[in-house]
Formats: C-alpha cells, sequence, structure tokens
C-alpha cells in the first residue's frame, strides 16, 4: 500500500508521464503509460498490469502489458515485456513498481521514436525514388568505357551490314541493266533483221488489170 501512495504522488505532482493508475483489486493494480512525445499521426498508450505474489517483492509479480491505444506488433511487445522481466529480477527484495513503469515509458518513447524515424526514413526514400525516376526521364544513360565498347561493336556491326546489304543491291540492279541492255540489242537487231528481209516490190500492172477488168463489166451491164 505505501508503494502505491508513493506512486501516487509521484504522478500527481511531478507530472510523470503515467497517466493513470487504477487499482483493480487488493494488491493488483493497472498503470496506464504514455510516450514522452506521443505521435499525432499514430498514438500508442500502454498499460502495465502488476498483480503482487504472496511473496513480493522477494519474487518477480505477475507482469503483464495491454494496448490501450493504438497498435504494436506482438514481437514488439514481448521484447518491451523481457525488458521488464529482466529489470524485475534485479530488482528482488525491493519495490519496483515505480522503478518497472519508469522503464516501461521509457521503452515506450524509444519505441515510438524509432517508429517515427523509420516511417520518416520510408518517406524520404520514396520521394528520392520518384525523383530518381523523373530525372531519369531527362538524363541520358550514363557512359562508361565498357558500355561504349559494346555500344561501338554493335554500331560496326550494323554499319558493315548496312554496307554489305547496299553492294548487295547495287550488284542486283547492275545485273539487271545489263539484262537489259542486252534485250534492247536483241529487239534492235530483230527489228533490223525484219525490215532487211521484208522488203516487198509491188507490181502496177496487176493493179491496172484489175481496174480494166471492172470497166468491162460495168460496160456489160449498161448495154
Amino acid at each position: 500500500m505505501k508503494e502505491l501512495m508513493f506512486l501516487f504522488y509521484v504522478i500527481t505532482f511531478l507530472e510523470y508521464s503515467i497517466v493513470c493508475l487504477i487499482e483493480i483489486a487488493e494488491g493488483e493494480f493497472r498503470i496506464r503509460l504514455e510516450p514522452e512525445e506521443p505521435d499525432s499521426t499514430a498514438p500508442l498508450t500502454l498499460a502495465l498490469h502488476i498483480k503482487y505474489t504472496p511473496t513480493y517483492p522477494e519474487e518477480v509479480p505477475e507482469i503483464s502489458i495491454d494496448t490501450l491505444d493504438g497498435s504494436i506488433e506482438a514481437d514488439e511487445t514481448e521484447k518491451l515485456h523481457s525488458e521488464l522481466m529482466k529489470e524485475a529480477q534485479s530488482s528482488l527484495g525491493m519495490a519496483m513498481v515505480f522503478t518497472l513503469s519508469s522503464l516501461l515509458k521509457d521503452l515506450l518513447t524509444t519505441f515510438v521514436m524509432e517508429r517515427n524515424n523509420r516511417k520518416k526514413k520510408d518517406e524520404e526514400d520514396r520521394i528520392r525514388r520518384e525523383i530518381e525516376i523523373e530525372q531519369a526521364k531527362f538524363q541520358g544513360t550514363k557512359v562508361t568505357v565498357a558500355s561504349f565498347l559494346e555500344w561501338k561493336e554493335m554500331f560496326d556491326k550494323k554499319l558493315a551490314e548496312k554496307e554489305k546489304a547496299s553492294k548487295n543491291l547495287l550488284a542486283i540492279k547492275k545485273e539487271e541493266a545489263k539484262k537489259l541492255k542486252l534485250t534492247d540489242e536483241s529487239l534492235a537487231n530483230s527489228d533490223m533483221k525484219y525490215i532487211e528481209e521484208g522488203d516487198v516490190t509491188v507490181d502496177v500492172s496487176l493493179f491496172e488489170r484489175e481496174v480494166d477488168m471492172s470497166d468491162e463489166d460495168e460496160e456489160d451491164t449498161s448495154e
């Protein structure tokens, strides 16, 4: 009881971070704890639940941690509880409630600060990555000796392929022009042959005979 009264005076007059002490039963109570610098975006409030054993303080009291506001991972709660048990073992034979509540308050403050730092770092990393992505859109690829040699090899290969293709195309065009020239010469020679062999002499007397015969037929018809 004297230990509880001592805690009450500390809470009331020293304005320690312990917000509220609730006595549940004789030798059992719960202390509400908040960090030194609460996080308004993710508040976290814990309660230290202590129950005296028959031989307290010669043995460690029953200790548990409850979450009153916010959230904390189970493994983190287990770490806090483990630290409290170590402190309780080292405080055997002495009143230890104030010591345990003070330790939990310090652990809670450290946990919230580290969590905020992680959140801040994660946000900074996210912004940095976004900036790097945007900058990469306006910057060329960084050139190294290895990347330049790789690019030059690809460039020379493409240039050689292009020159080879141009030579092949030129050879094809020359071959087609040669064939066309031979074809034109053959056609010209063929025309000259037909012109030379196709000269015909016309017998005009044949036409005169046909005209005379046509006149005689008209005279017979008129008689």
